[in-house]
């Protein structure tokens, strides 16, 4: 049974968990590659953080300038709208960016989505790449800068008086009243999740490219630290993780005041919480999507949260040694630093330990949630 060891729950079970391999990743993979400013992006050595823990290595996947965009989140989005408007006009998946356009422009498609931030910049990028309309619905703890940048995309943003679980609930319903509306949201929830499942396959690129990196170095990860929001990363490393022959531990981390997954980890069921904000907003998430749960009960094999405080401090780190992530993307480092050499054992830090943490985001402006 899982148990609890001070703020980091743990699952030994979690270790033989199996899961078959993405039948789509190099599909996936491929879809990337066509779209523009295309590289992977870089795996950096923290040799000095490696040093005071005591293990192998430790890098940080830097997801700082995803295709042009500050944040992994397009990798999802784009596939997951790739495959969202290929299902419903009945195109193949070897259809071009132009062919899938312009099928999209005559059937006069809409995108919309519901955003804490990135996601949903990620899917105006889309709409603005297909010369089609978006619509973005973002609760009002998302900063203006953040709602500028969507709009520069060229989607209308809407500002819900609500938080993100009551701006999904409203995103989706909008999409319906759209003769060709398309929701493209990460989030599963009841009679909805074709669409957030394949923008969790869109996520195996970045995966398969920490491995690529790691192989050319002569290494295998054997943590890998990720974000969770509402799960749909998580989901998508755990199942890199736990399949293919690999046994990679994983270590969820949210904010302390939006650890939905944690909460309903440490309950062993569903939990939605209120949140009541974070400087890391693309993780203010209260409810687990329904499709990630099952997957992250089974594969986390531990999870922390952590605080505004030491996030900020994990985002100065970086920041020292050249490496400029959001609060996000250095959410992982401020885990690992939670846990600290006194509590290795809740994750299996030894001397052989190769750690990735996943930078998610660039850097954005939070001072003023300080």
């Amino acid at each position: 049974m899982p148990s609890d060891q001070r703020s980091t729950y743990t699952n030994p079970d979690a270790k033989a968990y199996n899961l078959p391999e993405l039948a789509d990743a190099q599909t996936v993979r491929k879809f990337h590659e066509s779209l523009p400013e295309y590289s992977p992006t870089p795996l950096v050595s923290l040799g000095e953080l490696a040093e005071k823990f005591g293990v192998k290595s430790i890098f940080i996947k830097d997801e700082g300038n995803r295709l042009g965009l500050p944040s992994f989140k397009i990798l999802g989005a784009s596939w997951g709208t790739f495959r969202a408007i290929a299902s419903k006009l009945d195109l193949s998946l070897d259809s071009s960016l132009d062919d899938l356009s312009e099928a999209a422009k005559n059937a006069s498609i809409k995108l919309f989505a519901a955003t804490d931030g990135n996601h949903g910049r990620a899917v105006a990028y889309m709409a603005k790449l297909l010369q089609i309309s978006a619509e973005i619905y973002v609760p009002t703890a998302v900063s203006s800068h953040a709602r500028e940048l969507i709009a520069a995309e060229g989607a209308e943003v809407i500002v819900i008086q609500g938080d993100y679980d009551d701006s999904v609930r409203i995103a989706a319903e909008k999409s319906t009243t759209s003769p060709s509306g398309l929701l493209i949201q990460d989030m599963a929830f009841e009679g909805y999740d074709y669409i957030p499942s394949w923008i969790v396959d869109g996520y195996s690129t970045m995966l398969h490219e920490v491995g690529s990196q790691l192989e050319e170095k002569g290494l295998k990860p054997t943590i890998i630290i990720t974000p969770v929001g509402v799960g749909s990363l998580a989901t998508a490393v755990v199942t890199h993780a736990k399949s293919g022959g690999r046994s990679i531990t994983i270590l969820a981390v949210e904010p302390d005041t939006a650890g939905c997954l944690h909460t309903s980890l440490k309950a062993s069921q569903m939990t939605p919480i209120k949140t009541p904000g974070t400087i890391m907003t693309g993780l203010d998430c209260g409810t687990v999507s329904t499709a990630a749960w099952p997957v992250l009960r089974a594969g986390i094999d531990a999870s922390v949260t952590v605080s505004d405080s030491s996030c900020h401090d994990a985002v100065l780190y970086l920041t020292r040694h050249g490496i400029f992530l959001g609060p996000c993307g250095a959410a992982g480092l401020a885990a690992l630093l939670s846990i600290g050499p006194t509590e290795p054992e809740s994750i299996g830090l030894n001397s052989d330990s190769v750690v990735v943490i996943l930078g998610t985001e660039g850097p954005r402006p939070y001072f003023d949630s300080l």
